[in-house]
C-alpha cells in the first residue's frame, strides 16, 4: 500500500479489526516514517478526538456504498454479503442499521447510498438486467422497494440534490445508459431521464448546480448543469469532460465536497481527487479495489470502502485525511 498524502507527513496507519458479530477488538499498529507508534482514536463526531486518519478498519463483508450523515455524525454502509445497511458511530464495530428487502435471485448487488432530508436512506440494486431496483429505508428501519421503476435497468449510483431531489444512474446491457430523476410519492416512484447516451454511468454526484457523472466505459468524468438538464434533457455530447481515466483505473462510485471537489477510486487501486479547477491528484495507490466513498466536510476526512485483496484478507473502511 502506498498512502501518498500520509507519506509526505510521516503519518501513522492504525488498523483495527471489526465485525458485526463480535465485540472483541484486535489492533495492529503499523509504524510510519516517524519512530513513535501512535494509536488513533476512533470517534465518529466532532471534537478533538475525531479520527481523521490515515486509518483502516477491517470488516467482514462485501462493502459497497457509503454515506456520511453530518447531522448525526454517523457513517452508513451497504453490505452485499449481509444484504443490509450497517452504521458506524465511531469505535470499532459496524452493526446492522437495517435489513433490506429480500435479495432477488441475481443477488443483493447493492450500490451507492444516499439520504434525503426526512431521514430516508436510498440504495440501488444492480440486478443484472432482471432485478434492478431502488430500496428505501425510512427512519423506522423497515425497508421497501420503490415500485414503478424499471427492473431491466442496471443501477449503481444514486445521490440527492440540494432541493431534495433524487437522481440515479443506470444502463441497459448492449444499449446505453442514463441519469434519471426519481419522483417519489409514498412507496412509488416515476423516472424521468435527464442525461441519455451514456455508456456505463457508475458515479453520480451533485454540488450546487453542478452534476457530475463518471462513465466507466469511456473513463470520462462529465459535468452538467442540473438546472439545464432538468429544463431540457441532455445527451452525452452536451457534457463537459472534466477528466479522463484509463480502463485499468476502473473508476467507480463518486462523491463531491460542497466546493465541487470530487473523490473516487476504482478497481485499479488508486484513490483520486479532482479539484474545482480540474487538477487531478492521486491520494493513494496500491490498494485493493475501491467502491463507495463519502466526504466528511466538517472534519476534512474521506471514507473509502475497500474490497478484500484476496480470500485471506478482510474488506475495510479507510479514513483518509484531506488537508489541502
Amino acid at each position: 500500500m502506498n498512502f501518498i498524502s500520509a507519506a509526505k507527513r510521516g503519518a501513522h496507519l492504525a488498523i483495527r479489526s471489526a465485525s458485526s458479530t463480535t465485540s472483541g477488538v484486535r489492533r495492529l499498529l503499523l509504524v510510519g516514517m516517524a519512530t513513535a507508534v501512535v494509536t488513533l482514536s476512533a470517534c465518529g463526531g466532532g471534537g478533538g478526538d475525531v479520527d481523521r486518519g490515515p486509518t483502516t478498519i477491517a470488516l467482514t463483508g462485501k462493502l459497497n456504498g457509503l454515506y456520511w450523515d453530518s447531522s448525526e455524525s454517523r457513517l452508513f454502509l451497504t453490505d452485499d454479503s449481509a444484504n443490509n445497511i450497517r452504521v458506524w458511530d465511531g469505535g470499532n464495530l459496524f452493526p446492522q442499521y437495517a435489513a433490506l428487502t429480500a435479495a432477488p435471485a441475481s443477488g443483493a448487488t447493492l450500490g451507492q447510498l444516499t439520504r434525503t432530508a426526512d431521514g430516508t436512506l436510498y440504495t440501488t440494486r444492480f440486478g443484472f438486467g432482471t432485478d434492478g431496483a431502488v430500496v428505501a429505508v425510512p427512519k423506522n428501519g423497515v425497508a421497501y422497494n420503490l415500485s414503478g421503476t424499471d427492473p431491466l435497468r442496471r443501477r449503481i449510483g444514486i445521490t440527492t440534490t440540494p432541493d431534495g431531489g433524487l437522481l440515479d444512474g443506470w444502463f441497459i446491457k448492449g444499449g446505453t445508459g442514463a441519469v434519471s430523476e426519481l419522483t417519489v410519492k409514498g412507496s412509488a416512484a416515476s423516472e424521468r431521464e435527464l442525461i441519455t447516451g451514456l455508456g456505463k454511468p457508475v458515479g453520480v454526484a451533485v454540488a450546487g448546480d453542478a452534476l457530475w457523472v463518471s462513465d466507466q466505459n469511456t473513463g470520462n468524468i462529465l459535468s452538467y448543469s442540473l438546472a439545464k438538464v432538468r429544463a431540457t434533457p441532455a445527451k452525452l455530447a452536451d457534457g463537459k469532460i472534466v477528466a479522463t481515466f484509463t480502463t485499468l483505473d476502473g473508476i467507480d462510485l463518486m462523491t463531491a465536497a460542497p466546493d465541487g471537489t470530487l473523490f473516487f477510486g476504482g478497481s485499479g487501486g488508486k484513490l483520486f481527487r479532482i479539484s474545482p479547477t480540474g487538477t487531478t491528484t492521486v491520494l493513494a495507490s496500491g490498494w485493493p479495489k475501491m467502491m463507495g466513498v463519502s466526504y466528511d466536510q466538517g472534519n476534512r476526512r474521506l471514507f473509502v470502502a475497500v474490497a478484500a485483496a484476496d480470500a485471506n484478507s478482510s474488506a475495510s473502511v479507510r479514513i483518509v485525511p484531506i488537508d489541502n
